[in-house]
């Protein structure tokens, strides 16, 4: 309840400020800050060392551990600032350059954060996540849409990001009261745990975090700024409806790590769950998108429907399957991660350039959807391999969700057919959105009952 809360009052938060920057900023200006904010998350994966997650898996809460995961998280933050100072000075576009000066600050402030809040979530209590979480949302909010109305100018969105980080880092601390020293005592426990997941964290952001400076190194900054808006919005059914869950399964895998059995009952079920949630979410935005953007983001956003019917629906069949990361991590395979990572990497990076050459965002984004039925094979073969799941096991848990979505769909369809078309103009129609929420909606909840009372 404490996540679903939180994160839905978070990100309705994100949405109202994403449709009020969409109509007082330009793509060019989305466009350079996404570039340069690639460029920091580039920097920021390739230095990545998550102590936090070995602090859950250890289940303790020793000072010793805290401070030496607080020392490694401040070094990587200096470290990766530094970087990014480095990386302005070979920055051709005075813009990007002045923007990655500017937040070289963030991995600072994020590695001064309090060690000791992670134990809330690791004993389950994210009460204290929730007021955190909205309460540094509220605050960059506020400075981002009050900046943006004064300037018109992308420093709002990064002004925004800084002080959100800021606020977090207050918090935590006020939340929890803690001091933390300077240690390396168990830095060694911690590397043994996290030191594949860095490596995965490194093979993961050259394959996705490139994407936008790539994107408007080939298209042109406005393109990217399409881009962006594409991923921003794109990701928005599915992930509001996810993240929830996958915050709390590497905590609650953690706990059924012994026992392989219970284990492997808890993954399968999660994957009928993540399924019944992302399908509809997926596949049910890409058929209002004709109607969502026009409305919500404006006119000048309309190129991007064509991209969002391609990728959301693939997003949706894709998280159906992202339980796979905290169970194998639950289970201390973080080398296998990493192999997966890579093998990833190799196949989405050459592919992703080479479609965006040729084909320009719509080669972009079919190129994500290609390269991503590698990833779902890969996943379902790290199940095989760590629980000894079967792919038809994991086609059971997807029939009955993959089929009502398909029925929705279909309903859906019939309704565009069989309504007058002045009601489903191109042009977007709050009737028309409505309607299809409404009957899609009804469709999948009538369809998913009774197919499971048949099967």
């Amino acid at each position: 309840g404490w996540l679903y809360s939180y994160r839905w009052l978070d990100r309705l938060l994100d949405f109202l400020s994403l449709v009020v920057l969409a109509r007082l900023l330009s793509p060019d200006d989305f466009g350079l800050v996404a570039i340069a904010a690639s460029v920091v998350t580039i920097i920021e994966g390739l230095s990545a060392f998550d102590g936090n997650m070995a602090v859950i898996r250890t289940r303790e809460g020793q000072r010793s551990l805290l401070d030496s995961a607080f020392t490694v998280s401040a070094l990587r933050g200096i470290v990766s600032a530094l970087c990014m100072a480095v990386a302005a000075g070979f920055v051709t576009d005075g813009r990007i350059a002045a923007i990655l000066i500017a937040l070289a600050l963030s991995p600072i402030l994020t590695g001064l954060s309090n060690p000791k809040f992670v134990l809330f979530e690791r004993d389950l209590d994210y009460s204290k996540l929730a007021v955190l979480t909205l309460g540094a949302k509220i605050v960059s909010v506020a400075v981002t849409l009050l900046i943006a109305i004064m300037s018109r100018s992308y420093w709002a969105l990064v002004v925004g990001m800084l002080v959100g980080t800021l606020i977090t880092l207050i918090l935590s601390y006020a939340l929890r009261p803690y001091r933390p020293g300077f240690s390396l005592a168990r830095a060694r426990e911690i590397f043994a745990f996290s030191g594949w997941l860095s490596l995965t964290s490194v093979a993961t952001t050259l394959s996705m975090e490139t994407d936008k400076i790539i994107v408007g190194r080939l298209l042109g900054i406005a393109d990217a700024g399409l881009y962006f808006m594409t991923q921003r919005v794109g990701v928005l059914p599915t992930r509001e409806l996810i993240s929830p869950l996958q915050r709390i399964l590497f905590p609650s895998f953690s706990e059924l790590a012994q026992d392989t059995q219970r284990l492997r009952s808890a993954a399968m079920e999660s994957i009928n769950v993540l399924a019944s949630l992302s399908l509809p979410a997926g596949f049910g935005f890409a058929l209002v998108a004709n109607d969502f953007v026009p409305l919500v983001l404006g006119d000048q956003w309309t190129r991007i429907i064509s991209l969002l019917t391609i990728l959301t629906p693939y997003l949706g069949l894709r998280a159906t399957l992202s339980m796979t990361l905290p169970c194998v991590m639950a289970l201390g395979r973080t080398r296998l991660l990493f192999a997966v990572s890579l093998v990833y990497a190799l196949v989405h990076l050459p592919a992703f350039v080479a479609a965006t050459a040729w084909f320009g965002l719509r080669g972009s984004i079919w190129s994500i959807v290609g390269a991503g039925v590698v990833y779902t094979w890969l996943n379902v073969w790290m199940l095989r391999r760590t629980l000894g799941v079967s792919y038809s096991e994991v086609l059971l848990q997807l029939r009955r969700p993959l089929a009502a979505a398909l029925l929705m769909v279909g309903a859906v369809w019939l309704l565009v057919t069989t309504v007058p078309a002045a009601g489903f103009s191109q042009e977007g129609s709050w009737l028309s959105l409505a309607l299809k929420t409404l009957v899609g909606a009804l469709a999948f909840s009538a369809a998913q009952y009774l197919i499971c009372l048949l099967y």
